[in-house]
């Protein structure tokens, strides 16, 4: 289901199309899920859960927030450029889903942005930043992604790493941290801003 949404979007995508993509019945699927939506809310509640705690885990492995943000974000854009069909289902097409796909996104959306927000606890954070910074970061970071996406440039769009991690950085920890992030990445990833938990 996912990769036919992602192939010709939400609208057109077809039940027909899944069921040869799958080999299944028409009287099984119907069993199952009874029409395209649900169909559609199950496979992409499966596939974002999965790729939810593929990031994480990427930021969790990390010595500091940075360099965890760094990693987990560079999965996520990882994902994209290796399964452009994937990504677009469920970064794009969700959104003329609506319906429980939806809801999932939105509950996914504020756990990363959880995640994000735990750089307010590290040494040398910014203390103007709120619980609306984490917010306003995974939504630049969605529209961004979308954008490269929607305009075809899904398999370069690992090229947003430095930038967006700058981003993250400059609003945590102000622009003497922030601008390490557009240097290599390598080079960002070894250098830390100072020892602390890394992202959650």
């Amino acid at each position: 289901m996912l990769l036919s949404v992602g192939a010709k979007g939400y609208d057109k995508a077809t039940v027909q199309e899944v069921l040869e993509r799958s080999g299944i019945s028409r009287d099984r699927f119907q069993r199952g899920f009874g029409g395209k939506e649900a169909c559609f809310a199950q496979a992409y509640e499966m596939a974002a859960d999965r790729l939810c705690a593929e990031v994480l885990e990427a930021g969790r492995e990390a010595e500091s927030w940075r360099a965890g943000f760094r990693a987990a974000l560079a999965t996520l854009l990882r994902t994209v450029a290796e399964q452009p069909l994937l990504a677009k289902a469920l970064l794009i097409e969700v959104r003329a889903a609506r319906g429980q796909a939806w809801v999932k996104h939105q509950q996914l959306t504020e756990r990363f942005a959880r995640a994000v927000d735990s750089a307010r606890r590290q040494p040398g954070a910014r203390l103007t930043t709120t619980t609306l910074t984490a917010q306003f970061v995974v939504g630049a970071i969605e529209e961004s992604v979308a954008a490269e996406i929607g305009a075809g440039r899904a398999a370069t769009v690992e090229r947003l790493l430095p930038d967006l991690a700058h981003l993250a950085a400059l609003n945590y920890f102000g622009e003497d941290e922030a601008w390490l992030e557009l240097r290599s990445p390598d080079l960002a990833t070894a250098e830390t801003v100072a020892p602390g938990e890394p992202i959650e």
